[in-house]
């Protein structure tokens, strides 16, 4: 009778070993700022084998949204698996940040429970350093290490590794040369010099990460993991250019979203189904075998639980200095952006982009002059429309609002009422910044644009004018051989 018990538990403690190695991994490989600019993806102008690879060995979504046009907005949604203001961290980089409420713990505790080795981190450092977090919200996420190589023998892990490019300040182009005369710059921003310099060194910013993509790759395979391990790679934000990042419109939301598990995902596969970050979230749980808790808003994208999304959503708050409040929904063929602040103007103060974009200057100097030509002048207006609608197929840079259009008004009604009704249970929880605290933004806001301004352009004063701030560009961006030399 003994025997046969501990002959019982014997087995069961050898099958429990066996099922946790027969877990797969799961691998987040997240691009800060990257847009939908990759070779899998259509560009010419840029080189990206690596990522080239991991899409022709799994699935690639081609109409994958980010939540939020910025990073801690975004990340906020992604680690807790649902929409940002559910969980008060709506406002980039929150001040008044709030405990997650009850019952919703970010993703990594339900991974820890289930058995895996939670991680975290910076490709810059080759993961001997924290990745980024970045999250709105105060209850702490907690992680084992920052790469996977001390979890116990056949123990399967969850582990996200954070890309820092092709977040600005750019690389220096000397090692990843792009051509400014010879890029296609996007139909949305005006075709000038400097503009196509500093397309040209995102671009050159986009083929480093893809080298750290394969770096990561390489790894996984020489260790043996890689055909165990759910790799999901995608951007956490779109595009760092002027009315992309911060802002609903493709450029800001549109990402990349790459699926690799030759167990289950189709290889050389391209999706057409609407996908969100959020839905990596309730993927990455179920391609695990963890039940995905209720409360979470993504959908399962890949695999036997794989399901059709009918409707992407968008969120931006206040970001540094800018304060604002829009709500996007978009079903892959319209979409439309709700301005809840629509007294201000699109192109109102943002020192982090007086600081770090071209563009923000030289669309200032070319409107004073009256050169800021149609339609790129209608981002210069003073007030914005409340409803914007626009038809993606037709019009995929968003210059035509069909919003007051009689021959849309019943899909513009559609899409409205659904947003609208969705919003009224998601902003539940969220709690809106009074005049104190957006002072206190706009204060620190100043700080950094000062500072910054003084480690990194010591030549420029806070003071300088646009014109003063588009000539530094132009020394910086135009006169060197590789073009840009900014980040020593």
């Amino acid at each position: 009778m003994l025997k046969n018990k501990i002959s019982t538990l014997l087995f069961c403690a050898l099958t429990s070993i066996v099922f946790a190695q027969k877990k797969p991994n799961i691998v987040w490989i997240n691009s800060d700022d990257l847009g939908i600019e990759l070779g899998c993806y259509g560009n010419k102008d840029v080189k990206t084998p690596h990522i080239d690879r991991l899409a022709e060995e799994g699935t690639m979504f081609i109409n994958s949204y980010a939540n939020a046009p910025i990073c801690s907005i975004s990340r906020s949604s992604m680690i807790t698996g649902v929409y940002a203001p559910t969980v008060n961290s709506h406002d980039h980089r929150t001040l008044n940040m709030t405990e997650l409420p009850d019952g919703i713990v970010p993703v990594t505790e339900i991974f820890k429970k289930a058995g895996y080795y939670v991680t975290n981190g910076s490709s810059e450092y080759n993961l001997k350093k924290r990745g980024k977090e970045d999250y709105n919200f105060k209850t702490k996420v907690k992680y084992d290490g920052f790469d996977w190589s001390g979890r116990k023998k056949g123990q399967p892990f969850f582990a996200q590794i954070q890309i820092r490019d092709p977040h600005r300040k750019f690389v220096d182009n000397s090692q990843n040369i792009v051509d400014p005369s010879k890029v296609t710059l996007p139909e949305c921003y005006p075709d000038y010099p400097i503009l196509r310099a500093d397309w040209a060194a995102y671009l050159a910013s986009v083929q480093h990460a893809d080298d750290q993509v394969g770096q990561f790759m390489d790894r996984l395979r020489a260790e043996g993991e890689l055909e165990n391990t759910v790799v999901f790679f995608f951007g956490d934000n779109g595009r760092p250019h002027l009315r992309d990042k911060q802002f609903l419109y493709e450029g800001g939301l549109k990402v990349p979203i790459i699926v690799r598990y030759p167990k289950s995902v189709k290889a050389n596969a391209v999706n057409k189904n609407l996908a969100s970050l959020i839905d990596v979230t309730v993927s990455s749980l179920d391609m695990a075998g963890i039940e995905v808790p209720e409360y979470m808003h993504g959908k399962v994208i890949v695999g036997k639980n794989a399901v059709k999304r009918k409707y992407v959503y968008g969120f931006r708050q206040r970001a540094g200095d800018a304060v604002e409040n829009m709500r996007s929904i978009t079903d892959g063929k319209f979409k439309l952006i709700w301005n809840r602040t629509p007294d201000r103007p699109w192109m109102q103060l943002t020192s982090y982009k007086k600081l770090e974009y071209p563009a923000f200057a030289l669309y200032q100097v070319l409107d004073r002059q009256g050169k800021l030509e149609y339609p790129y002048n209608l981002f210069m207006r003073i007030t914005k429309p409340v409803i914007e609608l626009y038809d993606l197929k037709k019009d995929p840079m968003e210059f035509n609002n069909l919003a007051d259009t009689k021959k849309y008004q019943k899909i513009k009604d559609e899409l409205f009422n659904n947003l609208k009704t969705n919003m009224v249970v998601w902003e539940k929880n969220m709690i809106s910044e009074d005049a104190a605290t957006i002072n206190r933004a706009k204060e620190g806001s100043k700080k950094y644009y000062k500072n910054s301004l003084k480690k990194n352009k010591p030549g420029l004063s806070p003071d300088a004018s646009y014109e003063e701030i588009l000539k530094d560009w132009e020394v910086r961006l135009l006169d060197k051989k590789n073009y840009y030399h900014i980040k020593k």
